[in-house]
Formats: structure tokens, sequence, C-alpha cells
């Protein structure tokens, strides 16, 4: 038989085959290219370099409704020792983060049990693409992920076993606050704790502490607010609806189209187990000695997982229930099923049921696990697309075609302290065009484009909304790494790439080997190029022989 320390190493293992393996998955698919919200990090820096006293303000001023210090500190330092900014690096830094909330979690795990192999489930929850959004995305890396973590970080403190260096709670928790807005939640949630500890000397010097450190977090802070209005009645339910379907929305990753109801349903689970192993407490006398109220640390890690979604219920449940399952989300939505899992195995003692829990939440976290990594490839594919042909659009034509879509593009000497990177030589892009310039039109291909007029939908961008559809196309086709190019028929030499969705993304066939349907694929982005007579042609490379096929010569880009 394994000796014990063989099979001690043989657990850890286990655990970190999901760090390293999601940790390639980071380094693999990140770029070094902004994304939406990722220009406030460089607004910071062209701050800082106009006026060094700019420092204080360029790293706390508010973005949206958060002060996401910790964001702006990185991309401070990044360009500092990089003598520019680079995005690729910040998103591989953010998954230190990462690793770091998975520490928290695992000191959760240790006043639980003692078993190593029953943390496997929560290592293959949180090192996974549920997570993908926010870990691939600079800014969101330093926000949520490390709202969480510096909160847990604030509890780990404020146990009673913690007392003597109950004190380090503070600096956690204001992190917390400077990571994301949803970190507020620790200072109501570790006050609670305290109380319900009879530690009534701690409690006022916490309360004190956090009355006056809230009063200057507040200082010239402006909240959005939803321009529809509600009854305290509606009110209360959407508020109350949108928290359940955020409590769980880790079942997002099984269906897009059933997700309301998918996660109204687990959330409701999540809450009704709860609620039972709470009104337990009532009979029996375990725990209640010296304190108000039993909470145990991993009970508390989940009532304040609960307590960001009820937040983020109140300023998003009102207006839009879908975007309380936002991928963005995801990383809470992870932690919450698996604080829920160490809670419920806390309150468990039979060795056999909690093998079974063990077993029962491993199976599901593996399942989610491969399932996001089959489903999401595509998507993220399709997202790192849009980004590398941005990287070329915006210096050819000062302009994104996958971004900015609510407001102007930014001229080129906003982006003085970044270097677009080049993912399309110069020799590429031109051996395209002349293949564009001597083919012949594929007649068997179709090319749709039209104007979308959906207010509900995109009543709020800036500019017209072009539907591109492609389809009959070809066997030979690749589904990745295909582009479409637009030329100007009088300016053949700075063409347009748009990155292409493909359609029929059949992942679960592709994931058994199945023969697939030639691809099709679309596109839906603002019309910022201007008006003209356009050729279209798919790009693709081939062992790195470019190759295309035109679509589409002569058609009519209108601005309205």
């Amino acid at each position: 038989m394994f000796s014990s320390s063989l099979r001690s190493s043989l657990r850890v293992f286990l655990l970190l085959i999901p760090v390293f393996a999601f940790g390639i998955y980071i380094f693999k698919n990140a770029i070094n290219v902004p994304f939406g919200d990722d220009e406030a990090l460089l607004i910071s820096i062209n701050l800082i370099h106009e006026n060094g006293r700019n420092l204080f303000h360029a790293l706390l001023v508010q973005h949206n409704d958060h002060r996401i210090f910790f964001s702006r500190l990185t991309a401070v330092l990044i360009e500092f020792f990089n003598g520019e900014m680079n995005f690729r690096t910040m998103i591989i830094c953010g998954y230190l983060n990462l690793i770091l909330l998975g520490h928290t979690l695992y000191l959760v795990f240790k006043t639980v049990s003692n078993k190593l192999i029953f943390f496997l489930p929560v290592s293959v929850l949180v090192f996974s693409p549920i997570v993908y959004v926010v870990q691939l995305w600079s800014i969101t890396a330093f926000e949520q992920t490390l709202a969480i973590t510096f909160s847990l970080y604030c509890l780990y403190f404020l146990q009673p076993s913690k007392q003597k260096n109950w004190y380090l709670s503070f600096p956690f928790a204001i992190a917390a606050t400077l990571a994301n807005l949803d970190g507020l939640s620790i200072i109501p949630v570790g006050l609670v704790w305290l109380i319900l500890q009879k530690r009534t000397r701690e409690s006022i010097i916490f309360a004190v502490v956090s009355a006056v450190y809230l009063y200057i977090f507040f200082q010239g802070f402006r909240f959005s607010f939803s321009s529809e209005s509600f009854t305290l009645s509606q009110t209360i339910w959407l508020v109350f609806r949108g928290f359940v379907s955020f409590t769980g929305s880790i079942v997002k990753v099984l269906s897009d189209s059933h997700v309301y109801i998918l996660s109204l349903t687990a959330g409701g689970f999540f809450l009704i187990i709860y609620l039972l192993f709470f009104v337990k407490k009532f009979t029996t006398s375990d725990g209640w000695k010296g304190v108000l109220f039993p909470i145990s640390f991993a009970e508390i890690c989940f009532l304040k997982l609960l307590a960001c979604g009820f937040m983020i219920a109140m300023g998003r449940g009102m207006s839009d229930i879908d975007s309380m399952a936002a991928m963005r989300f995801q990383v809470y939505s992870a932690c919450i099923y698996g604080l829920f899992y160490l809670f419920v195995l806390s309150n468990i003692k039979n060795e056999k049921l909690r093998y079974s829990l063990f077993f029962v939440f491993l199976l599901s976290a593996l399942t989610l696990n491969f399932w996001a990594y089959a489903k999401y490839d595509n998507t993220v594919t399709g997202h790192s697309d849009e980004l590398k042909v941005d990287s070329y659009n915006f210096p050819n034509h000062t302009l994104f075609i996958h971004q900015y879509t609510k407001s102007e593009d930014h001229d080129k000497q906003f982006f003085r302290h970044y270097a677009f990177p080049e993912y399309f030589s110069e020799s590429k892009i031109k051996r395209w065009n002349e293949l564009l310039s001597s083919q012949e039109l594929n007649t068997q291909s179709i090319f749709k484009t039209n104007l979308i007029d959906d207010k509900s939908r995109y009543g709020e961008y800036k500019y017209p909304v072009l539907s591109i559809e492609i389809d009959h196309l070809p066997a030979g086709i690749p589904r990745k790494d295909v582009y479409l190019m637009l030329s100007d028929r009088l300016k053949m030499d700075k063409p347009y790439l748009i990155a292409l969705r493909l359609n029929n993304n059949e992942w679960l066939g592709n994931l058994m080997n199945q023969d697939l349907a030639p691809p099709s694929f679309s596109a839906i982005i603002p019309q910022k190029m201007p008006q003209g007579i356009y050729h279209a042609a798919l790009c693709w490379s081939e062992n790195g022989i470019p190759k295309s096929l035109l679509i589409a010569k002569d058609f009519a880009v209108n601005n309205n």
C-alpha cells in the first residue's frame, strides 16, 4: 500500500491540477489589448504622467460606482517598470489574485475538515473557465476577485481564535472596499459577527473606525440610479427575485437559455437548505456557550457572499433580472457554491455522510468544470479575435470596430503610454489584399448585411448597428481564426478587419469528434466605417500561408 506521505503528496497534486490547468488557460488566452473599462487604467497613467501630484487622485478617483484602487495601482506599476502599459501582463498577474482567493477558501476549509481531499470540489470549481470573464479582463481580475479575497481574510481575523490579532481585520476590510463597491458588505457582516460573539469592546472599535472610514470613502461619491420607478412591494419582490437568482447562478454554465428558472431553482434550494440548518441550531445547545448566536467561520463566509448578492440585487435586480447571472459575476457564483458545500460539510458529523456529500459535490464540480472548458472555448476565442482585429483597426483607422459602441473612440494620443501589439503583419494584410483584388467572386456564398433597428437592445448605441451574415461556404473553410476583410474600393491599401462568430457552434459535436457541417459566420458591429462601396473577403492562414475567399463585391455601406 502507499505510504502516508505519498498519499498526502497525491492529494496535494490532485488539488493543484485545476490550478495549473486554468493557469495555462489564462496564459494562453491573455491578450495585450484594452477592453471596455480598461480605459480607466490608461486615464490614471496619463494623469500621473501629466503631473506626479495627481497620483493619489488617480488611484482613488471613482470609476462608475466603484473605487478601483488595486486595478489602477497594478496598471501604474506595470507601466512604471515596463515603460508602457501591458494588459496581458496585468491579466496574468490577476491570476495570482485567484490563487489568493483559493487560499482564503482553504483557510475556511481548515476549520471544517482535516481531510485534504475534501477540498478538491472547491479547487475544481474556482479554478475553471466558469470565471473566465473576470480573469481574462485585466481590470476585473483586480476587482471582484480581490473584493471577495480581502473580505474573507478580514473575517479570518475576526474569528474567536484570532482575538489577539483581530485588528488585522481593518486593513483587509478597507482593501475589500477599495477593490470593488461590493466589498463594503464586509463592514456590516463583520460588525454583526463581532456582536454575536459578545465581543463588546471590539464591536465598538470596529463600528467607530468603520463609520469614520465610510465618511471619508463617500466624500464626493456619486451613485448611479435606475430611471425606472417601482412601488415598495415591487421593489421588495424584484430585489428578492434577483437575490435568489444570484445565489444559484452557478447553473448558468449548464444553460444560457434557461438560466433564469435554473438559477431561481438552485438559489432557492441553497437558501432552504441553509435555513434548515439555521433552525436546527435552536434544537441543540452546541456552540451557544459565550455567544449571542453561534455562527461558524464557514457560515459567516457564506453569509458574506450572500450579502454581496443582496447588494448587487439592489443595484441591478430591479432593472434587468438577466444581469444577475452575468458572466462577470460568476466568480461570486463559484464561491457561493463552494462555501455552501463547506458550510453543509461543517454541519455533518457522520463520516459516511461526509464522504457521500464530498462525492456529490465533486461530481457536480467536475461536470461544471469540464462543461465550462468545452462550452466557452469558442466564446473566448471570439473575444480574443475581436481584441486582435482592433489592435489592427485602431492604429490604421483610429477606431475600434468591436468596442466603444456608446461613445466616441479615443484619439491616438490617449494611448501614448501603451503600444498596440501586431497580430497581423503588414505583409499578411498586403497579401490578403492582393488575393482579394485578383480573385473571382464566389457566387455560391451568401453575404448579407442589414442595419438593426432594435431600440430595446441597441437604443444607447451611438452608431448604426450593422448585422453581417455569411453562409453557404465551400468545404475547407476553417472554423477558427477566420476574419472578414472589408476594403473600400477607393482605398484598398487600408482595409478593415472584423472578427466573426461561429454560428453553428456545435461544440458538443466537436468534442465528440463528429463530422461537422461547413461553418457559417456572423457579426454584429457598430457601423463606424465611412460610407462607401466595399469588397468583402474571408481571410485566414493555412500553415502560415495567407488564404482568402472573395464573398462580396461592390456592396454599399451607408450610415443610415
